[in-house]
């Protein structure tokens, strides 16, 4: 304590003067903000505003709104504000020491306020123009100007239709001229066109469509033409007093800086000379101090330092004394009070580390028989589920061994039957895993029953079961008591005073006949076990050898797969998606293609399913929604600038959680706006949960489509077309099959069609492939069709030229459909009748 009392002392005494220095410098900083910070902030803030007023101004002449005159009325408010604003602490006006700059922020604002007034003039003067515009055109075609279609002709008096075209040209004319010919109340060409219609025709329109009709033409015709006249005046003086605004707004933001913020920055830069000497001298000072109070410091330290020393020696010496094993070590006691205290502890520690040496050998003791104890619940655990304390794995192995060795002398047979829960996941996901386990270890309860004393019942782990039963006879009775087990599941099961169902799929093998060893019969058990779940779940299947040739074929196509990911054999072909009524390339379907060898390209039915239950799609979906990407970038930077791609997407890479943000994510990397992606889900995804619904939802509000594919495959449902935000549908090829000559299959596809076209969403039919087909959809308003009669699957790089051609392409497709269907027409006129008509909207 008395050593730091001098370190203390020390530091105070050399201190204060450095202190005293340090507050005066401190004050000349003050008051040098004080002074100055009240004339930065006003000059910032009449900059500020000036510059608002302008923007609102310049900005009601792009867009004149209402919002906008509010915005130019609060810019101007603030504006004058800071003109009447006070500066040096409040104590001098602004509008007094700088009178020239209030009169020029006020002539400022005037020229604004009278660009504002013209704008709204101009704004009356065109919606003046193109009403009367209208009326001449609603007059025109009222009279008859576009005819009357009778049949398949149209029927129009001439000087009505020249009349009609006459308004056109005058009011296109009127258009062009408006903000870039100069300005003349000469009459346009339009416009002269338009009065010599008049004039030529006078006595025929005045008979029909009548005199008073003619007056009101020729009235709206003269006002047009003084109207645009009056709207090109306004157009420049406009033009002429937006030139003087700016010029304006220069001058006054020249004044702010010359008259108030050059002198000001003159004033600042001589006051912070003075504040910075102030604070060299004051640091000068701390220096000094600190020097000397670090001298001091030395000195008090040494001192100390002394003190302490001795003392801590004795307790290093006995310290090593008691880590050499030498409990009896105690170390004298003396110093200063604290060393005392610590000599203290460290003698107590000693005493009771030899009391707790004596403790630890019985305690070992003790631990060695609870060693034991565990030592044989482990061991029973080795062999025995913890949930079921049914047999495992390991014991199954063991226990099938076992038998087989002493089945192969008595020539006797044995079964083994792989048991699956159905849809177990789905107990988990709803009542919880913990009650989920309750549920496994009744399912083990009623197996030990099922099984009875002959059974050998095991839990491989997860919802999964094997029954070893012994047997001799005929396999049936092996099939019977399999089919027995399966209907035992069929009654619920009691937990919790609820009930619930739970279904098993079983597969069977028989030893010897389906394998020779423990492995070879649950690989058999295992492949018949998928059978029967591919055959719909909660049923038995028997091994057959072709199910284990099967298995390995899914296993070797696998295999292969992994490969090709890894040495990137997949390509991506491209499918038009093209519009029947424009001709023009809507999108491009990317279709996903593995390169196997260098003659032979496997489509994705062929193996998308393998790879979905190897967990292989969310790596192939990465690379398809990369690809696609650079492909439609590529596309619209050279020539198909509206580029879009439709990518079909998993259940897997749906559901991942970070789905929606890799979207955006791939959008923004290839600067893509998100209507150049459309993501197209079946609907066997949308029917498996909220997830899928909510993550819809998400993509929807990013702005990328959605379209639900292959629809009439299975699993349609019209409630999917009304809940779900769908942008557009696809209709699966059997739906457009036999539109041509089967009228049930026409009416469905119309009837679809038309459905999606009330409920806003787009239509494009698959599979158009004759064009019968293509003639039909043709018929049914706007429709896009994909399909080979319009080209196949092919590669980037052609698909450019294709949207280039698409127009001419549809053009000619449709002109053989309707030269095909005129010849069937004929041919029914000469006695064949037709199978239904084509109805064209």
């Amino acid at each position: 304590m008395l050593g730091f009392a001098f370190v203390i002392g020390a530091f105070a005494v050399t201190g204060v003067p450095a202190l005293r220095g340090m507050r005066h410098a401190m004050e000349d900083v003050a008051r040098t903000q004080q002074l100055f910070e009240p004339i930065a902030l006003g000059v910032h803030d009449l900059a500020e505003s000036s510059a608002s007023f302008d923007r609102a101004v310049l900005a009601y002449l792009q867009a004149d709104s209402e919002v906008n005159r509010t915005e130019v009325t609060a810019a101007a408010a603030r504006l004058s504000q800071s003109m009447n604003g006070t500066f040096d602490g409040g104590s001098i006006a602004l509008a007094e020491r700088f009178p020239s700059l209030l009169s020029r922020g006020a002539d400022h604002q005037s020229a604004g306020f009278r660009l504002l007034d013209l704008q709204d003039q101009l704004r009356r003067a065109t919606e003046h123009l193109d009403r009367t515009y209208a009326a001449l055109d609603r007059r025109a075609v009222g009279a008859g100007g576009t005819g009357i279609v009778v049949g398949d002709n149209v029927i129009a008096r001439p000087s009505l239709a020249e009349l009609k075209r006459a308004v056109e040209l005058s009011r296109s004319d009127a258009a062009s001229a408006l903000g870039h010919a100069p300005v003349t109340s000469e009459a346009t060409g339009g416009e002269a066109l338009l009065r010599r219609t008049l004039e030529a025709n006078r006595e025929e329109f005045a008979r029909s469509p009548g005199r008073a009709w003619l007056g009101l033409m020729e009235e709206d015709a003269a006002r047009a033409i003084n109207l645009r006249w009056q709207v090109q005046k306004l157009e420049a003086a406009i033009e002429a007093d937006r030139a003087a605004f700016a010029a304006s707004g220069a001058a006054l933001a020249a004044a702010v800086h010359s008259e108030i913020e050059a002198p000001a920055w003159r004033d600042f830069i001589d006051e912070a000379a003075h504040a910075r000497t102030a604070v060299d001298n004051a640091f000068l000072g701390v220096e000094t101090a600190v020097f000397k109070a670090v001298l001091l410091a030395l000195l008090g330290l040494a001192i100390t330092a002394w003190a302490i020393t001795w003392p801590v020696r004795r307790l290093t010496a006995g310290t090593r004394r008691l880590a050499a094993g030498d409990l009896a070590a105690r170390v004298r006691r003396g110093g200063a009070s604290e060393l005392d205290e610590l000599a203290q502890a460290f003698n107590h520690m000693a005493s009771e580390l030899d009391r707790s040496e004596q403790a630890l050998r019985a305690y070992q003791t003790q631990l060695e028989q609870r060693v034991e104890e565990r030592t044989l619940q482990l061991r029973h655990l080795a062999d025995h589920d913890p949930l079921t304390n049914l047999p495992n794995r390991r014991q199954l192995f063991q226990h099938l061994n076992d038998h087989i060795a002493r089945a192969d002398p008595a020539g006797s047979q044995l079964a083994v039957m792989f048991l699956d829960l159905d849809n177990f996941k789905t107990v988990n996901d709803c009542l919880g895993h913990e009650f989920g386990d309750r549920v496994l270890a009744e399912i083990g309860e009623r197996l030990r029953q099922i099984a009875g004393d002959g059974g050998f019942i095991a839990r491989l782990g997860g919802d999964e079961f094997t029954l070893v039963l012994p047997f001799s006879g005929d396999s049936w009775q092996v099939e019977r008591r399999a089919e027995q087990l399966v209907a035992g599941f069929r009654r619920p099961l009691t937990i919790d005073r609820r009930d619930v169902s739970v279904g098993v799929s079983c597969g069977v093998a028989i030893y010897p006949e389906h394998g020779r060893d423990a492995t070879e019969l649950l690989r058999a058990a295992d492949a018949a076990l998928f059978r029967a779940k591919e055959l719909g779940r909660n049923r038995l299947c028997v091994h057959d050898p072709v199910m284990l040739v099967d298995a390995s074929n899914r296993f070797r196509v696998e295999q292969s797969l992994r490969k090709a990911i890894e040495g990137g054999d997949f390509v991506l072909h491209y499918q038009p998606q093209v519009c029947l009524r424009t001709g023009r390339l809507l999108s491009a379907e990317a279709l996903l293609r593995w390169r196997r060898s260098d003659s032979e390209i496997v489509p994705a039915s062929e193996f998308v399913q393998i790879a979905e239950q190897a967990g292989l799609m969310l790596d192939l979906n990465e690379w398809v929604l990369e690809s696609a990407a650079s492909a439609v970038r590529h596309w619209r930077n050279n020539g198909w600038p509206d580029a879009r791609v439709a990518v079909n997407i998993s259940p897997q890479q749906f559901v991942a959680g970070n789905f929606l943000s890799d979207i955006a994510r791939l959008l923004t990397r290839h600067a893509l706006p998100p209507d150049a992606l459309e993501l197209e889900l079946t609907e066997y995804m949308l029917q498996t949960g909220a997830v899928i619904v909510e993550t819809l939802h998400s993509i929807r509000m990013l702005g990328v489509a959605t379209a639900l594919d292959d629809f009439g495959t299975g699993y349609s449902s019209l409630t999917s077309l009304e809940r779900l935000p769908l942008s557009r549908v696809k209709l699966d090829r059997r739906l457009i099959a036999d539109v041509d000559h089967n009228p049930r299959a026409a009416a469905i596809a119309r009837s679809i069609i038309a459905l999606c076209r009330n409920l806003g969403l787009a239509t494009t039919a698959e599979g158009v492939e004759r064009h019968e087909q293509l003639d039909f959809l043709a018929g049914c308003g706007d429709v896009a069709a994909q399909g080979y009669l319009i080209c196949r699957p092919a590669e980037a790089r052609s698909i450019v030229d294709f949207a280039n051609g698409s127009t001419a392409l549809i053009s000619s497709l449709l002109r053989v459909a309707e030269s095909k269907r005129a010849l069937r027409q004929d041919t029914d006129r000469s006695g064949v009748i037709s199978r239904f008509p084509v109805h064209r909207k």
